[in-house]
């Protein structure tokens, strides 16, 4: 069955609190209209002075939650990335690593680019915030973790598909912040921050697959971690990234830990949130995880 939920139902945490917006069955699709990551309250003006004027308590809003019946607490939430249409503008704010020289810049898309600085660059939609709620209290969607959260990571595109734990029954699912194009690192602290409509199919599988979310692409198996800083993110990083080659590719401990080395890569995904966060990609020929 395939569901839309309105911007009007969204939060601003993954929260154990929440009441559900929507209800699913496992396999359902859902349309979710998003918001910007201003939660539209910067007007479409390239004035930076707008910026200070926003609530910035509003910040990432996700639309949700969608609880999934028969989600359980030690499984895993399979989140499918079906589509996404971008609005006609979004907005691209840029600073330098101190907070300084701040610009505001409104930019259009169309015909499947981005019209900035004069050029016309080929959008690659990121879903920037995606994630479900902890087992009790919540966490603010500026900040990525096991569950999610601010994950600015742009193998979360159309096509992938995202393993997320679940902690709490019914998993809680939402999704917000989208940006039309973002390079990895997000090095200015944005990409380019559009409202969207995304379309995921939502499945659950009883098993446990990893402590962190995992996103699968063509290509390979990103296991995503977070820490206050570069070295402890990538540490879990690989630490999940071995575990998940011992359990699903049958591997020893020394065998995994030295794939990592040989066809392993560790990527950043985002150094501007409270938490950063890495990801460490495996080739999708080593493993094999439900579908």
């Amino acid at each position: 069955m395939v569901h839309f939920l309105s911007d009007e139902t969204r939060t601003y945490s993954m929260s154990a609190e929440d009441t559900p917006a929507l209800t699913v069955a496992m396999g359902d699709t859902v349309t979710f209209q998003t918001r910007d990551c201003y939660d539209g309250q910067v007007p479409l003006e390239a004035d930076p002075a707008n910026l200070e004027k926003r609530d910035r308590s509003r910040g990432n809003p996700s639309t949700g939650p969608v609880y999934v019946e028969g989600a359980l607490p030690g499984g895993t939430l399979i989140c499918t990335v079906d589509e996404i249409r971008l609005a006609e503008r979004g907005l691209l704010s840029a600073t330098d690593r101190h907070g300084a020289n701040r610009t505001l810049s409104v930019v259009e898309v169309s015909g499947g680019c981005a019209e900035y600085a004069g050029r016309h660059l080929s959008v690659d939609p990121v879903v920037g915030v995606l994630g479900v709620a902890p087992a009790v209290g919540a966490v603010p969607n500026s900040t990525p973790g096991p569950h999610g959260g601010n994950l600015d990571t742009r193998d979360v595109r159309i096509g992938s598909r995202i393993y997320l734990p679940v902690a709490h029954e019914g998993a809680l699912f939402g999704c917000g912040d989208v940006h039309a194009l973002q390079g990895d690192g997000e090095v200015c602290g944005q990409g380019i921050e559009i409202a969207a409509e995304v379309s995921i199919t939502l499945d659950y599988t009883p098993r446990a697959i990893c402590a962190w979310p995992v996103v699968a692409t063509a290509e390979h198996y990103a296991i995503i971690a977070a820490a206050e800083d570069l070295d402890a993110a990538t540490d879990l990083a690989l630490l999940a990234a071995r575990d998940m080659l011992i359990e699903f590719g049958s591997f020893t401990d020394q065998e995994a830990v030295a794939l990592m080395s040989i066809v392993g890569d560790m990527r950043i995904c985002q150094i501007v949130n409270p938490l950063r966060a890495v990801r460490a990609c495996i080739p999708r020929t080593l493993v094999a995880l439900p579908a």
